[in-house]
C-alpha cells in the first residue's frame, strides 16, 4: 500500500486539493502536507522530516507548481521512500515569479513588504488567480476566499515574504530522479509550467486548462492519478 502525499505551490495551502483529496482516498491513504512558508532547502528538510515522523516508507508525492519541485528534491534525497512523482504544472527553478523577487528585494520596500503583501492579498488576489485558469467564470467568490483566509492568518505574509526576498536556489538531481516512475500533468494554456527533463516520464496535456489542472478538471486528474498509481500500490 502507498500513501498519496499532496504537496501545494507557492502562496497556496491545502485548499488546493478540495475537489480531489475524497476521490484520491477512496482508493489510498492521502495526507495533504501544508507547505512551510520557508525557502526550498528549508522546505526540504522540514517535508523529510515530516515523513519521518509519521513512519511513512511508501508514498507517491503529488506536487503541484512550486510544490512539484519540492516533491522531486525529497524522491531525490530519499528514493527508498518514494515509490513515485506526479508532477502537477511543475515550475522548477527560478523560485517565486521574477517580479515578485524583484519587488521583495527592493530597499525601498523590504520593511513594509508584508503589510503591502497583506494589502495585495486582499484588494488584488482575484486578478492574480484570474491569470492562472482557462476559464476564469470558475474563480467564484467563494474560491478567491478559500485562497485569501489563510493568507491573512498572523505570521503568512512575513513567511512569504522572507520565502520570496531571500530565495535559495537549489538544483534537482536529474539523475537519480532518472528512473523514478514520474507524470506530469500540464494544462495547454499554462503560462508558467516549466520543462522538466525527464525523458521516461509520462506526460498529460489538457486541452482548455490552465496552470491549475487539479482545479480546472478535477476529475480526469484524479482518474488519470489512480490510473498511475493503482499499479504501483
Amino acid at each position: 500500500m502507498v500513501t498519496i502525499v499532496l504537496l501545494h505551490g507557492f502562496a497556496a495551502t491545502n485548499f488546493t486539493w478540495r475537489d480531489v483529496i475524497k476521490p484520491l482516498a477512496a482508493d489510498h491513504e492521502v495526507l495533504a502536507l501544508e507547505r512551510p512558508f520557508v525557502p526550498l532547502p528549508a522546505a526540504l528538510t522540514l517535508t523529510v522530516a515530516d515523513l519521518d515522523q509519521r513512519g511513512l516508507d511508501r508514498v507517491v508525492l503529488v506536487g503541484h507548481s512550486a510544490g512539484a519541485e519540492l516533491a522531486m528534491h525529497v524522491a531525490a534525497s530519499k528514493p527508498h521512500r518514494v515509490v513515485a512523482l506526479v508532477l502537477a504544472a511543475p515550475v522548477v527553478g527560478g523560485g517565486p515569479p521574477p517580479f515578485v523577487r524583484r519587488f521583495a528585494g527592493a530597499p525601498v520596500v523590504r520593511d513594509v513588504g508584508p503589510a503591502l503583501l497583506r494589502a495585495g492579498v486582499k484588494l488584488g488576489l482575484r486578478r492574480a488567480l484570474a491569470q492562472t485558469w482557462a476559464n476564469r467564470d470558475r474563480v467564484t467568490d467563494d474560491v478567491v476566499a478559500g485562497y485569501r483566509a489563510p493568507l491573512m492568518e498572523p505570521g503568512a505574509a512575513e513567511g512569504l515574504w522572507a520565502m520570496t526576498a531571500h530565495y535559495e536556489e537549489l538544483a534537482p538531481d536529474w539523475d537519480a530522479l532518472g528512473s523514478m516512475p514520474t507524470l506530469v500533468v500540464k494544462g495547454d494554456r499554462d503560462k508558467w509550467t516549466t520543462l522538466v527533463p525527464l525523458p521516461d516520464a509520462a506526460v498529460l496535456e489538457y486541452p482548455n486548462c490552465g496552470h491549475l489542472p487539479h482545479e480546472e478538471q478535477p476529475e480526469r486528474f484524479v482518474a488519470d492519478v489512480l490510473s498511475f498509481v493503482n499499479p504501483l500500490a
